[in-house]
């Protein structure tokens, strides 16, 4: 079990990972799933408790991964993690687990069900370990290239060297050098070639890479029966075909008129949003007070504990520590009749920008939605019921925190500026990685040089080195865009029901979810009428312009 002196350990003399690691490899999957003579109610709770022992040391793997280890220790750490992926897929092959599913499914419980699909999608994941160290492989050598600092600036222009230029001198590294440069040049023409240059950086030594992964991926659609690699991951998400994932892009396309290679000179010619300075601690009591009205409540163990409850269940404890970067790092998940979860959660001593506030907002939001969920099953706690909605709750409590705690940022401010920028780009690689996926012979894919100037203005000379840009194309691949898609769905959300008295029973309808309601039921309940992706899609589009405006709901208070 995990102490209150958890977060420290990392950090402490003798390291905790040889223990940790002797534990993983002693852990054994249940042998015995199912006993026929209980019903599958009673067996689910019985596999929680066999299975959380797992759940625990994954999550504290992950935990010090987070922290720098010495390479006896990150060995270490590999050799549990391979050790419990192997383990976890001999188990969910085995025949008392696959007895289990079956019995699952003719269960007619809410939550049972919902915790079937959850064991479904693990179930699915589960590949072969030839595949996993094929793919993993090319991944690693993908990433690798593009996040490669071993380069430097050779302007072989003449017209494009900066005069006395410091860039070199100043900067420690390359993106630091680029980035200075890019604002330092006068010239659209040199700042865009060397812009365009960068981006074809990894794109000759990647290709067999990527190759693999997109050949590796198609093999994985067809043998589950889809045409290609797009459809097969998204049949089974809120935005369940390429086609309507299409349609959402295209509905948030916009024209900001702002090149990447201008962006730099944008943000440095624009003021920043003004913001009240406060320590961090002073900055949670205004939170902790913000939340009350969601039935939230902070007890303050000491200056670095905090109790959480939700009206009178203790959800577990949140350890604070003094970091410049901020960050929520899970230690051991809430599990409802099981265990309290404990969460680290790392601010700086003070909070002087903007953007840091920010990041606080969202790192808290992120701790709470963590320790609320009311679920007696694990799985149903961490696992959203598909990846494009699993975070649509964290975002509306962030959405909700932000409009109390921070304005938004001026028009024409540089976090104005680079919040525009950052969602077309989003949109933009979304339409890259969708389209990289799709069979040739799939639905009319995009011509991607149109779309970087729908959003940028511009054109790319080289738009072909576009999926070679970014690593997270070759891990989630076409679900890119669930990170977008959930922003607006929160935010709609948000937007719809800000104006409701009881904003606790919106919390305990979308966070909590102890029923285990399906997405679309929580929608339902919170809108007002049934509702599906396509209508969804317009309703973000047109919503908040003046003549299209949708009324506020609060039809849940009529329950």
């Amino acid at each position: 079990m995990l102490t209150s002196m958890v977060h420290t350990a990392a950090c402490a003399a003798v390291s905790p990972i040889p223990l940790l690691v002797e534990q993983c490899l002693r852990y054994r999957f249940p042998t015995h799933a199912i006993d026929p003579t209980l019903d599958s109610n009673t067996n689910a709770i019985k596999l929680e408790r066999q299975l959380i022992g797992f759940f625990n040391i994954n999550d504290r793997i992950k935990y010090y991964r987070q922290y720098p280890l010495s390479y006896s220790d990150r060995e270490l750490v590999l050799q549990c993690q391979l050790y419990l992926a192997d383990e976890l897929a001999l188990f969910l092959d085995s025949s008392p687990f696959q007895t289990l599913q079956f019995s699952f499914a003719n269960n007619d419980s809410q939550q049972i069900t919902a915790l079937l699909k959850r064991i479904n999608q693990l179930s699915k994941s589960s590949q072969s370990p030839r595949y996993k160290a094929q793919l993993h492989t090319a991944q690693a050598a993908f990433k690798q290239e593009v996040s490669s600092q071993a380069l430097s600036l050779n302007i072989q222009d003449k017209t494009c060297e900066l005069s006395h230029n410091t860039a070199d001198e100043t900067e420690n590294n390359f993106n630091g050098s680029l980035a200075s440069y890019l604002i330092r040049q006068p010239d659209e023409l040199c700042r865009k070639r060397v812009w365009q240059a960068y981006q074809s950086r990894a794109s000759t030594k990647n290709k067999t890479a990527l190759d693999t992964i997109k050949d590796l991926r198609s093999q994985q659609a067809r043998q589950s029966g889809f045409t290609d690699y797009s459809q097969f991951k998204l049949h089974q998400q809120m935005l369940s075909s390429s086609e309507i994932v299409e349609q959402f892009l295209l509905s948030q396309t916009k024209n900001i008129n702002i090149a990447p290679w201008n962006l730099g000179r944008a943000l440095a010619s624009a003021p920043s949003s003004p913001v009240t300075a406060m320590d961090s601690g002073k900055w949670l009591t205004l939170v902790a007070k913000e939340l009350e009205v969601l039935a939230i409540r902070f007890e303050w163990i000491n200056e670095k504990s905090i109790r959480v409850w939700h009206k009178q269940r203790l959800l577990g404890d949140i350890y604070l520590t003094e970091n410049k970067k901020i960050a929520v790092k899970p230690i051991r998940q809430l599990v409802v009749g099981h265990q309290f979860g404990q969460i680290e959660l790392s601010l700086p001593i003070k909070l002087t920008r903007y953007q840091q506030q920010r990041h606080a907002v969202k790192a808290v939001a992120a701790a709470i939605k963590k320790l609320s969920k009311g679920h007696q099953f694990y799985l149903l706690n961490t696992l959203g019921e598909t990846a494009d909605s699993n975070n649509i709750d964290a975002l509306w409590i962030e959405y909700w925190l932000l409009d109390k705690l921070l304005k938004a940022p001026k028009q024409g401010s540089r976090e104005a500026i680079l919040q525009l920028y950052s969602e077309q780009l989003s949109l933009f690689r979304s339409k890259v990685a969708l389209d990289l996926y799709r069979a040739d012979s799939s639905s009319p894919q995009f011509d991607l040089n149109k779309q970087f100037s729908l959003s940028f203005e511009k054109y790319w000379d080289k738009i072909e080195d576009a999926p070679f840009t970014f690593s997270a194309i070759v891990y989630e691949g076409p679900l890119y865009y669930q990170k977008l898609w959930q922003q607006n769905v929160a935010n709609y959300i948000y937007q719809s029901t800000k104006g409701c008295q009881n904003q606790a029973v919106i919390f305990d309808t979308l966070v909590v979810n102890e029923p285990s309601d399906s997405i679309e039921v929580i929608l339902q309940e919170l809108l007002g009428s049934p509702i599906t992706a396509v209508p969804l899609i317009k309703r973000i589009q047109y919503a908040f312009d003046t003549p299209n405006k949708y009324p506020s709901r609060c039809t849940f208070l009529r329950q």
